[in-house]
């Protein structure tokens, strides 16, 4: 809770200054990434102090329906738009394919997310989300391709430094995550 409760705020000064720096209505969307994530690391924090019982169990719920929406169903969608926006006109096309590949990621996850069940467990240094996510890797490897594909494909070297290094981070989660659970 504490490591979650650390990365929320320090990202919030990121999200501030992020924010502050958009010029136009279609950098928003990648300028909010920051504040999202930083909501993302709160809202984990709201579920384990509901496994502690700090929380009611029905904020709990909320937290962690809340936390997976925006890990699973959101950002297979939001990444690849986010990027899609920032690009002129003529090279959308590179990034339209991983938009449309999120939209059908998102849906699926949507679904898994808000109408079956999902366990938490706790470990000692995570929370396990269990759900019922038919062929994961699968999924997981489409899911992938959309949030980390589009920020490549971009034509900003930013863009797709961020993609790059969100595909290290991603690696390194996928082995800490499998070493844990």
């Amino acid at each position: 809770m504490t490591a979650d409760l650390v990365a929320g705020t320090a990202l919030l000064p990121v999200a501030a200054l992020s924010l502050r720096e958009v010029r136009s209505r279609r950098e928003l969307p990648f300028a909010a990434l920051p504040l999202i994530f930083a909501v993302h690391q709160f809202l984990e924090v709201a579920v384990w102090a509901g496994l502690d019982g700090d929380v009611p169990a029905g904020v709990a719920q909320f937290a962690m329906r809340a936390y997976l929406f925006i890990a699973w169903p959101l950002l297979p969608t939001y990444v690849p738009l986010a990027v899609l926006m920032l690009e002129p006109r003529r090279a959308r096309a590179r990034v339209a394919p991983f938009l449309a590949l999120g939209i059908v990621v998102s849906a699926y996850l949507a679904f898994v997310v808000l109408a079956n069940p999902v366990e938490v467990i706790r470990h000692p240094h995570g929370l396990e989300y269990a759900t019922n996510v038919n062929h994961p890797i699968v999924w997981a490897v489409l899911y992938i391709v959309a949030v980390i594909g589009a920020p490549l494909m971009s034509g900003y070297r930013s863009i797709v430094a961020f993609g790059a290094l969100n595909l290290v981070g991603l690696i390194l989660v996928a082995v800490f995550y499998s070493q844990t659970f």
